[in-house]
């Protein structure tokens, strides 16, 4: 058994032993028979510290991580379903859009006709059609093919003798293609006049006009 003295030389006849309440350093501590059980039980404080450090700190945020990457396929299939369902509303504005501007060429057409018909002509058709694509002037790469709408009006006039069914389907074209709202959209494509089809007997022959308009180019 031994025995330690603490010897307070500045202090002479002071008496030492309230300072046994101190106990040991960490080296003293440490050293002895007991010093590998008070080291291990050291290092598993140490331990704990640890592992309350990382329950506390780390493990929540890589939950949260990792519970937003597992969202994350989830939300692209939102996302592209998003993308489908405005690509078919882009498509369908479109078509309105198209179907409204096709709807008032329509309006001033009919317009410029009640205006500008003859009384000796009797309009039989007014027909709004789109024809096949047109291929283009100078062919580009990827460039689609465009599609051409046309106007074709069929008419009927009493067959006279001379020139003036002729000179009335020629001041009709000209007034047709002079309104300013007809000229700006369409240019004449074609016309024809031939003979209609025959009759009850005894009624006056008839001559067939037939007139296409083509949309301009935008």
């Amino acid at each position: 058994m031994s025995v330690r003295f603490r010897v307070d030389l500045l202090n002479p006849g002071v008496d030492l032993r309230h300072g046994a309440w101190a106990g040991p350093g960490l080296g003293e501590s440490l050293g002895g028979s007991a010093g590998p059980r008070r080291l291990m039980l050291f290092a598993l404080g140490c331990l704990g510290v640890l592992a309350v450090v990382l329950v506390a700190g780390i493990l929540p945020p890589y939950w949260r991580l990792r519970s937003e990457l597992n969202a994350v396929p989830r939300l692209r299939q939102d996302l592209a379903g998003r993308e489908s369902e405005l690509t078919l509303l882009r498509s369908n504005l479109s078509a309105l859009s198209d179907e409204a501007r096709r709807q008032v060429r329509w309006g001033e057409v009919l317009t410029t006709l009640s205006q500008q018909i003859p009384a000796t002509l009797k309009l039989q058709v007014v027909d709004s059609a789109s024809g096949p694509p047109e291929p283009a002037p100078t062919p580009q790469a990827g460039a689609a093919p465009r599609i051409v709408n046309t106007v074709r009006i069929d008419a009927l006039t009493p067959v006279r003798a001379g020139s003036p069914p002729l000179l009335d389907v020629a001041q009709f074209m000209v007034g047709l293609m002079r309104d300013p709202a007809v000229n700006k959209r369409f240019q004449l494509r074609s016309w024809e006049i031939k003979p209609g089809a025959p009759g009850p007997e005894g009624s006056v022959p008839m001559l067939g006009i037939s007139i296409v308009l083509a949309e301009r180019p935008q």
